[in-house]
């Protein structure tokens, strides 16, 4: 009678036992929740694969990634779901999304294990809503090949002899788009900006909802300028051996556009949430970022490639300052929109 209680014992223990390790393991017909990624369409494939086989390989964590066009809808989405949020971590907006970002409370505040390594001066949120990973200066690329005078200034853009040979972004959806609206603030001055726009219409082909369209009509040789991003050129040296396409840095100054990672507030997956914001920053990921983001890593401590020799290098930094930013974005945008339909 003992030993069949004893063994009744232990198989109720190996029973229970069981029973918490497939729990542990997530199944019972609930498998783990993936890890939802929202980014924008241009977010290297490179980079996904690396995020997926890490978490794959490490946690035997599935990482679901969903692109969107560009930030400015990415944003929007993220309004919408902000009750039942669908996303966990968010790549890709910029420092100057961060106080739209904080009016709609869409992020958790998370510093990550290595904050220390980060640039200072590329901290643009204290309390880490949102974390940078990377950052570039938004300026126009040229093709050598079709363009005959390189402009010096951003007034020379003005000129007749660009009519119909420059594209750029929308502000209203796309975030270099946005950026180049705020160089031109920064250089002209809310007295001059919307004066600047209204003479540089002539020469425009076309004003796009994101960066992918513009740079393509670039690269088919539709037009010699487009907005775009300092490192570009670093694409072309690298991908087809050319240095065709360059950066123009014009009137010596660039804006800096720092892009962020943030974890959505109201994420059931808040541990690997904080997995991926840890990975980003890793020195493992940081260093391909410069040759698959093209863009400049946040890590003081990660040396840059010896391509980036042809990325754009600018002597001094138009940034306005992010409370001014803030108060004046939405007025700034509606009166550009309103020019540009004149």
């Amino acid at each position: 009678m003992v030993l069949k209680r004893r063994g009744l014992l232990l198989v109720l223990v190996l029973v229970l036992v069981l029973v918490f390790s497939l729990l542990w393991r997530g199944y019972f017909g609930r498998p783990e929740r993936p890890l939802t990624v929202y980014t924008y369409a241009s977010f290297p494939p490179v980079l996904v694969e690396q995020i997926v086989n890490h978490f794959q390989k490490e946690y035997g964590v599935k990482v679901e990634f969903r692109s969107f066009s560009d930030t400015g809808p990415l944003l929007n989405q993220l309004a919408q779901e902000k009750e039942k949020p669908q996303a966990d971590v968010v790549i890709g907006l910029d420092n100057n999304y961060l106080p739209k970002a904080l009016e709609l409370g869409i992020f958790t505040p998370y510093k990550p294990q290595a904050a220390d390594r980060i640039r200072p001066d590329l901290i643009f949120d204290p309390e880490f809503h949102m974390t940078p990973f990377d950052y570039g200066y938004v300026v126009f690329n040229y093709d050598s090949e079709r363009l005959e005078s390189v402009p010096a200034s951003h007034r020379d853009l003005l000129k007749p002899e660009y009519k119909g040979k420059i594209v750029v972004e929308n502000p209203l959806t796309s975030s270099p788009g946005q950026v180049f609206l705020l160089t031109t603030i920064a250089l002209f001055g809310e007295e001059g900006y919307l004066d600047f726009w209204r003479a540089l219409k002539p020469n425009l082909l076309t004003i796009t909802p994101g960066w992918d369209e513009a740079y393509g009509i670039f690269t088919s040789g539709e037009v010699p300028l487009v907005v775009s991003y300092g490192a570009s050129p670093v694409y072309h040296l690298i991908a087809e051996g050319t240095e065709r396409y360059k950066a123009l840095v014009l009137d010596g100054g660039a804006y800096a556009q720092i892009e962020g990672v943030g974890i959505v507030k109201g994420t059931p997956n808040l541990q690997n949430a904080e997995r991926l914001v840890d990975y980003i920053l890793s020195p493992e990921f940081q260093a391909l970022i410069p040759e698959n983001q093209f863009m400049y890593p946040v890590r003081s401590d990660v040396k840059l490639p010896d391509s980036f020799r042809v990325a754009a290098q600018a002597d001094r930094l138009l940034n306005l300052p992010p409370d001014q930013v803030a108060a004046n974005l939405e007025r700034w945008l509606s009166a550009w929109e309103q020019v540009i339909n004149e």
